[in-house]
């Protein structure tokens, strides 16, 4: 064999073995001698075949191949555990060339490729949430058994080349399809648009709601994973539910504590006024008792210290003060009784036929028998001869009134009454020139105990007017004053002629 020759089978990365037409080696090279040597046998020239290992077999099944045909190859395990690809080639001449290449790391890299690849698998398939991908054409080059069961896909639509359209005609005739395929859509322009993963919940027509992530890939096609959020979203959906009951209920319960506060304050408030008003009038009917009192009791002394020697115009003037001192409490008494009876619900109004004018008159007789220093002026011809009313309050609130003129105006000497009819009712007016009613008092005017500025030093009560007030409006009618400082008041009172039994019955209900 020539040197050269030699040395090409030398720097050949395979073990080379020639074999004549008698199937006996003729020539290797050392890579031989590398692959094939102990424990595996030895490689000498002139050996036949049959020590070579693996030879006989592959040069039976290359034999029965056509005369220059492809070489045949097989595998082979060698003694010491390593794999080898034999290849077995023949020439022209009749011989054979034997080619050994140790293939144990490329068998050990595949098998791992193949572990790999069934780990892969296994794990695509285990996946809970269904995972596809997409060429640039929106054709199937993969999807998971989750995402197959998901949408109850055929094993047909989940093979490779499978057209996206298709998959969402089947789905749609399945009733599990998106409920706005546009929708379903921009979620993959968008991951295009931005080059990185996109997410959105999908609504299907089944009712479920599927979290669909996009992820683009530099080919153009995309990879998705679909997961079922139902129960998370309707979650999601009771605990805010949940949570605007909370703060409904929270507020309530604010705004309940904030109303039990305010209550609270109020009635704190009320029975401060109440403390005040109390106090008020403990002061007030002190003096107001202590002032007839000591007239009485004044009177009472001069009586004494001329008994005996009394001239009758004396006995009268004193008899005459006591009278009216008695009279000036036994009024207030009534006043503040029938106070209370309204503030109790214990005064009833008793209809019956009032002869309002002559009532009228009785009551300034009255008045002029006990403050001789004015005289009445009436203009009540206009009135008609009954109304239907309660002639023992009337007389109250018209004696009130009466008194409070005369009281209010001790510089003056006429006191004017008038009273016409005015559509269904009747009104009257008592009028005074007396020191009258300053303007931002005339509002609390009607307020128990409340008394103007222009009454101090005069006796009163501040229990009256309310109480007018009250009797007034018990039937059904007003009371209104018009007065400034200085110049005099009119007190003006409005009555309804005829009872009105809907009213009546309406306040009665409230």
């Amino acid at each position: 064999m020539p040197h050269s020759y030699e040395s090409i089978l030398e720097n050949l990365p395979q073990g080379i073995v020639l074999l004549d037409s008698a199937d006996t080696v003729t020539a290797f090279n050392s890579r031989a001698l590398d692959i094939l040597g102990p424990p595996n046998g030895a490689i000498h020239k002139g050996m036949t075949i049959d020590g070579l290992p693996g030879a006989a077999d592959c040069r039976v099944a290359a034999s029965r191949q056509p005369a220059m045909a492809r070489p045949h190859t097989s595998q082979l395990a060698l003694a010491d555990g390593r794999m080898v690809s034999l290849t077995c080639a023949s020439s022209r001449e009749g011989s054979w060339i034997l080619s050994y290449e140790d293939i144990s790391t490329l068998i050990r890299v595949e098998d791992n490729l193949t572990e790999q690849h069934h780990r892969f698998d296994e794990a695509l398939s285990n996946m809970p949430h269904g995972l596809c991908m997409f060429d640039s054409t929106k054709k199937l080059i993969l999807c998971n058994a989750s995402y197959a069961r998901m949408y109850a896909l055929p094993e047909l639509l989940t093979q490779p080349g499978t057209p996206l359209v298709d998959i969402l005609a089947y789905r749609s005739r399945q009733g599990n399809g998106p409920a706005d395929t546009a929708t379903y859509f921009d979620v993959v322009f968008e991951a295009t648009a931005r080059g990185a993963p996109a997410s959105q919940n999908i609504v299907l027509t089944d009712g479920r709601v599927i979290k669909i992530t996009h992820n683009p890939m530099q080919n153009g096609g995309y990879v998705a994973t679909h997961e079922d959020v139902t129960a998370t979203v309707q979650l999601a959906e009771e605990l805010r539910q949940h949570r605007d009951q909370l703060e409904a209920t929270v507020q309530s319960r604010t705004a309940e504590v904030e109303r039990q506060a305010r209550e609270l304050e109020r009635m704190l408030a009320q029975e401060r006024s109440i403390n005040e008003l109390q106090r008020q009038f403990v002061a007030m009917a002190s003096h107001e008792f202590r002032t007839p009192l000591a007239i009485i009791d004044a009177a009472a002394q001069r009586l004494l210290r001329k008994m005996g020697t009394i001239e009758p115009e004396f006995l009268n003037e004193k008899v005459d003060q006591i009278r009216a001192s008695v009279n000036r409490i036994v009024d207030l008494m009534e006043s503040i009784l029938s106070a209370g009876r309204l503030d109790t619900g214990k005064t009833d109004i008793s209809y019956d036929a009032c002869a309002l004018r002559s009532m009228i008159k009785t009551c300034c007789d009255r008045q002029s028998t006990i403050a001789k220093t004015h005289s009445f002026v009436l203009d009540i011809d206009g009135l008609p001869e009954f109304i239907d009313a309660d002639p023992r309050s009337l007389s109250q609130v018209f004696t009130n009134l009466l008194s409070n003129a005369v009281k209010y105006a001790p510089g003056t000497s006429e006191i004017r009454v008038a009273a016409w009819v005015e559509a269904e009712n009747v009104k009257v007016s008592i009028s005074d020139d007396g020191v009258g009613i300053d303007a931002e008092d005339v509002p609390r005017l009607f307020q128990r105990y409340f008394r103007a500025r222009t009454s101090s030093g005069i006796a009163g009560t501040g229990i009256g007017l309310n109480l007018v007030k009250q009797i007034v409006e018990l039937h059904h009618g007003s009371i209104e004053v018009r007065s400034a400082r200085g110049c005099g008041s009119t007190f003006i009172v409005t009555l309804p002629i005829r009872r009105n039994d809907n009213a009546f019955e309406s306040n009665d209900a409230a």
